[in-house]
């Protein structure tokens, strides 16, 4: 007799007809893959959160079947703008789980001394600072961006991620 907590998938005549044609081309089943992001131009991700992925025997081509669903980081930035306020755009934009990061008081010392040293032509160091964060650009491709949109946040993240 079955057991009744554990879940069948049901084989459709369709997925037969698949599998058996990535068999031909020579794809082997990859496992051990539990989320495929696809990023597209301009912010937008492709997240398929349970793939079933084949690789051909070169390494290079890749099939991903699966539920996928939208995320677009512009939009969630476009909607953290309003409220004007710093962290909640970082929020918006940061991943859902946070990456621990060690930090010595050296290190604090020498990006304090840099901060310092540093021309911000007029722009705010804290908004350079964000900007900084969600694009991993240099200060001055940033305040660069900032200048050229008016230091409007969201429009020169989008200028620095989308070149």
């Amino acid at each position: 007799m079955a057991d009744t907590n554990t879940e069948v998938k049901k084989v459709t005549k369709g997925e037969k007809k698949t599998r058996e044609a990535m068999k031909k081309l020579g794809l082997a089943p990859v496992n051990d893959i539990f989320r495929v992001t696809i990023k597209q131009k301009e912010g937008v991700l492709v997240v398929v959160a349970e793939p079933e992925v084949y690789a051909s025997p070169s390494g290079e081509t890749y099939v991903v079947f699966g539920d996928h669903s939208f995320d677009d980081i512009a939009s969630r930035l476009q909607k953290a703008v309003p409220k004007g306020n710093v962290d909640d755009i970082v929020k918006a934009a940061m991943p859902t789980q946070p990456v621990a990061v060690k930090e010595s008081e050296e290190s604090e010392e020498i990006v304090a001394q840099a901060v310092d040293s540093f021309d911000y032509k007029g722009v705010s160091p804290k908004d350079v600072e964000v900007v900084m964060k969600e694009t991993k650009a240099s200060k001055e491709k940033v305040v660069e961006a900032l200048l050229n949109n008016k230091n409007d946040l969201v429009s020169a993240v989008l200028e620095l991620t989308t070149q």
